[in-house]
């Protein structure tokens, strides 16, 4: 039975909550605005200076939903912070456990001259990719000597990293219609004493251990004693 160790998708309450009360707090200022300019007019016309109070109000109300999609301010422990500030701050601390140190530090460079998320986001993911690139060249190299590795994972950016011994199995997706768009690191973990799922571009580092491990006592419950692999390797030895 395997486990996946996929991104969490819950947000600390202080993340979402200072953003949620002030956008009703805004909501609830301009239909005060608004009420204040209508009300008491019974069937007269309306006065043009509360006639432009309204329209303004109508507008603010139609516009304010792009606030989600603005990157100006956000509310911390310290007042209001810059959202790109936040976004390095993460994007330095999801590259500094990185295997590939090399692909970070490029990648620190460019987050520190960055001039928007966007910019952040973009030397992030190449800085993933290459070290993806490192990491599957490690595991195929333990996987065709059968080594186990130990492995530093970090299921979410806000998340603990994780580190822990396993025995690689294979790379490849997941079953599930939520999984199979991502690639996955599939591992017998010691810890866990069964499979995990561990989501590739999660996976900050892997280093060979000296130890080896026998497959066939890994396989020993499976029903499929020969499964098709993706990552090439010799299991065929008579005990496995």
């Amino acid at each position: 039975m395997s486990e996946e160790r996929v991104d969490s998708n819950e947000r600390p309450l202080r993340d979402w909550l200072p953003t949620l009360v002030l956008k009703f707090l805004a909501y609830l200022a301009i239909v005060f605005v608004l009420y204040g300019a209508t009300v008491g007019l019974g069937e007269q016309d309306l006065p043009a200076g509360r006639v432009a109070i309204i329209i303004a109000g109508i507008a603010a109300l139609l516009l304010l939903p792009v606030i989600d999609r603005l990157t100006g301010l956000r509310v911390g422990r310290e007042g209001f912070e810059a959202t790109l500030t936040q976004a390095q701050a993460e994007a330095l601390q999801e590259i500094g456990a990185m295997e590939d140190q090399a692909a970070a530090q490029v990648a620190q460079a460019q987050i520190l001259q960055a001039q928007s998320t966007d910019q952040v986001q973009k030397a992030l993911a190449t800085a993933v990719e290459l070290n993806v690139t490192r990491v599957v060249e490690r595991v195929r190299e333990a996987i065709r000597e059968k080594r186990k590795l130990y492995v530093r994972y970090r299921s979410d950016p806000r998340a603990p990293l994780e580190a822990y011994q396993v025995a690689p199995l294979d790379i490849k997706a997941g079953k599930t219609a939520k999984t199979q768009a991502n690639d996955y690191l599939w591992v017998y973990s010691y810890e866990h004493g069964h499979i995990l799922m561990l989501r590739l571009e999660r996976v900050l580092g892997v280093e060979l251990s000296e130890e080896t491990f026998d497959p066939a006592e890994i396989m020993a419950d499976w029903k499929d004693k020969s499964p098709e692999w993706n990552v090439p390797r010799d299991w065929s030895s008579p005990d496995v």
